[in-house]
């Protein structure tokens, strides 16, 4: 059929065209910025080991060409399935459109290379539904009009969603849910706004009817692109649901809850004119019940199981919205599922924070917690450094008089309490300051280590001690010993030190460095302070000395011999 050149149809097509047209250099000129904003993002990924999703996935994109049919078909089939499974009464408008939010979810997943996909989809749609009702290619305009306004709401709710949240899910915090509700709105806002405006130039819509059909398209374009938009992108951020068997056992009773519930307020309830009660909330503790116990997902999920039975009963007569007319009953539905919708992701939205926050000082409290362990351990590995060397004589390198009183407090207390007996070794190196004199301070310090260690190589019970009394004085505290036993040990360390071979020149003994030991042995019990012992092997030294030096003279060695004289 020919029309002039000023005929409605005519300006229609010119109209969809000039829009098409500027749909396209808008898509060119976003996807020269993506792809120059993209670039470095990539790089950054890769080189951090990295991959984004969609953009930069880790299996080999598909082709332009293919991405491009499946999100026409997809759009297609996720229309036909809406005009059979979410319709009121035929003839009617569906519930909901899942179409636009699937397309949306495409757009951003996949990139803006699939907008030719979506706008043939959405024409195929358009001409299925017009086909019956249309002669010839007058379905065209009406259906090019709606196909571009549904290519102008995801290409401005794919570019807003981009530009906030990048690559996040808009579900993650409240407020971001709040933004991604504001953007559904604007987004199908402006789509209805094509459509309308396209079915009103094509004669299909009485002036009468057009705020009516507008608001009507709204809310089947808002509340499907916010359940099944809202459920792509939640399925794609948080992949596949890894639970406990205990957790899946409580979402197959809460879903069987949810099933009963709603099942007894929409399928199995006829309510009279007085007993039509508003019951259809009862289920929103139910969905609190699921942002509380599982994630977005599982929310989304029983909010489609919930919509499908409502539907369903109100479609056999039942539920609580009965007496309304048919108009009334679609737009009652449309909203009471955008309320649920709208509240149940806000709830969802917080407890998704909730839980992040929780997580995020669960790991900050944790990794807190490593760092008081590790400084901790530092702490008392420097005080254990410490200490060794407040019990270390820097010069010999063998125990100073600090530890060996320590030590010997420790042992008297234990000898009396065992009745045990304690020797000691008070040793004395044969005129040091001669030697000192003669070859230097530093000769006298390595003279001193050397005597010193010769001595603890001598001393090899663990619980013996060999510390520097002072100035050239090194003592041995010897725990469960005899009198036998001090010998003993005393005649090694005065050979371990001949040994040595250290020259001294000022030595009127021999012409090496040689020691006097005085050695002493109590019994604990039977002596009132450990100083008597101290005091005895320095009286028992200071006789070593008189008699000529390089000896050793136990207490009581004299009257022992006599004895057995």
């Amino acid at each position: 059929m020919l029309r002039g050149a000023d005929s409605p149809t005519t300006m229609t097509l010119d109209a969809a065209f000039l829009a098409v047209a500027a749909a396209t250099r808008l898509w060119a000129e976003i996807e020269q910025y993506q792809s120059a904003a993209i670039s470095g993002t990539v790089l950054r990924s890769v080189r951090k080991g990295r991959f984004m999703r969609g953009i930069a996935s880790s299996s080999p994109a598909l082709p332009d060409w293919l991405a491009m049919a499946l999100v026409a078909a997809g759009y297609w089939l996720a229309s036909w399935l809406g005009d059979q499974l979410l319709l009121l009464e035929q003839g009617m408008d569906s519930v909901v459109w899942p179409q636009p939010g699937l397309a949306l979810a495409a757009m951003i997943l996949l990139g803006w290379r699939v907008w030719p996909g979506v706008l043939l989809g959405a024409l195929a749609s358009e001409a299925w539904r017009w086909r019956t009702t249309l002669d010839g290619m007058n379905w065209l305009p009406p259906a090019l009009g709606v196909a571009v306004g549904v290519l102008a709401q995801t290409l401005l709710g794919a570019w807003l969603m981009r530009r906030y949240f990048g690559r996040r899910n808009p579900l993650d915090s409240f407020s971001q849910c709040i933004a991604f509700n504001v953007i559904i709105v604007v987004m199908t806002l402006l789509g209805s706004l094509i459509g309308t405006a396209a079915l009103y130039f094509s004669h299909l819509l009485p002036q009468k009817e057009l705020v009516s059909r507008l608001c009507l398209w709204w809310l089947c374009n808002g509340c499907g692109t916010l359940l099944f938009g809202s459920l792509c992108l939640n399925v794609y951020h948080q992949g596949r649901s890894r639970q406990s068997r205990d957790v899946w056992y409580e979402m197959l009773a809460y879903f069987g809850m949810v099933t009963l519930l709603t099942a007894g307020l929409f399928v199995w309830w006829h309510p009279t004119v007085d007993t039509t009660y508003p019951l259809d909330m009862l289920v929103l503790p139910l969905v609190a019940w699921a942002a509380f116990r599982f994630t977005t997902r599982e929310v989304l999920m029983a909010l489609l199981l919930i919509m499908w039975l409502a539907l369903w009963g109100t479609r056999h007569g039942g539920g609580p919205y009965l007496g309304y007319s048919a108009y009334s009953t679609l737009v009652i539905l449309q909203t009471y599922i955008g309320i649920l919708t709208l509240v149940s992701l806000g709830v969802s939205a917080l407890m998704s924070e909730q839980r992040k926050i929780k997580a995020e000082l669960s790991q900050q409290q944790e990794r807190l917690e490593q760092q008081v362990r590790i400084r901790t351990l530092a702490l008392e590995q420097s005080h254990a450094e410490v200490l060794a060397l407040s019990r270390v004589d820097p010069v010999t390198g063998i125990a100073n008089r600090r530890c060996f009183e320590e030590s010997l407090d420790g042992e008297w207390r234990r000898a009396r309490r065992l009745g045990t007996s304690l020797g000691m070794l008070m040793i004395d190196i044969d005129f040091f300051k001669l030697y000192n004199d003669h070859y230097g301070h530093v000769s006298g310090d390595y003279c001193l280590r050397e005597v010193a260690q010769a001595i603890r190589s001598s001393v090899r019970r663990p619980q013996d001690l060999v510390a520097r009394y002072g100035g050239e004085e090194i003592i041995c505290l010897l725990p469960d010993t005899a009198e036998d036993g001090v010998i003993y040990v005393g005649e090694a360390v005065l050979e371990a030190v001949r040994e040595l071979q250290l020259p001294h020149a000022e030595s009127t003994v021999a012409p090496y460095v040689t020691i006097s030991i005085g050695g002493a042995c109590v019994l604990p019990r039977d002596v009132a302070d450990s100083r008597q012992l101290i005091e005895a092997a320095d009286r028992e030294l200071y006789r070593a000395k008189q008699q000529g030096r390089n000896r050793i003279i136990v207490a009581g060695e004299d009257q022992r011999a006599a004895d057995d004289a």
